[in-house]
């Protein structure tokens, strides 16, 4: 069982916009997929995945309405300011999230 860890608004390095539609494409791959992680997690600035402005909204939605947990680094989003603008996920601690970082393999893009 996997646990995806986002840091960045993009994969990889380089062009960000380039990172950014990769980023999108993978959301759209995984939700054609049937196996899906447990959870995902976002922090940093790939807290703004989450907010009702980005593209990528409406797909971890979507994988969170099919059970995949989604979790949002709560200091992340109280420091940039965008907690009401959260569309996808939960906000959690950094305790919370240890427990998923320390209990289930962990994929970081």
């Amino acid at each position: 069982m996997k646990v995806i860890l986002f840091g960045s608004e993009y994969i990889g390095r380089g062009d960000d916009t380039l990172g950014f539609s990769i980023m999108v494409e993978f959301f759209e791959a995984l939700l054609r997929r049937e196996e899906k992680p447990v959870a995902l997690i976002f922090w940093n600035e790939a807290v703004k995945l989450l907010t009702r402005d980005s593209p990528c909204a409406s797909r971890i939605k979507t994988l969170e309405d099919k059970g995949v947990k989604v979790l949002a680094g709560r200091l992340c989003v109280n420091e940039l300011g965008i907690s009401d603008k959260l569309y996808a996920g939960t906000l959690a601690s950094m305790d919370e999230i240890l427990n998923y970082l320390l209990k289930y393999e962990v994929i970081s893009l």
